[in-house]
């Protein structure tokens, strides 16, 4: 949690996997500027193989499970592609 990888802070980072996990908190991503950063931040990052996604605090506060099981499913379908390459 809170890894910091390729000069950005990541709230979460799986290094073997090069998987992210970006919380995206309307009142903290909400701006113009924010919403630019971001979109920059996760490109550079594919640029540099890895794979981030993006939750919404909404769909965590609202759904965690459900955002825990597809977390989880991407992490491995994350495995699947690096053991193919």
């Amino acid at each position: 949690m809170n890894a910091f990888v390729e000069g950005y802070e990541l709230d979460a980072y799986w290094e073997a996997e090069s998987f992210a996990v970006e919380l995206d908190v309307y009142e903290t991503h909400g701006g113009h500027a924010s919403f630019e950063r971001d979109r920059l931040r996760q490109e550079e990052l594919k640029l540099c193989g890895i794979e981030m996604v993006r939750i919404t605090g909404r769909r965590l506060d609202h759904e965690p499970r459900v955002v825990i099981e597809r977390v989880g499913a991407l992490l491995r379908q994350r495995r699947r592609q690096l053991a193919l390459d």
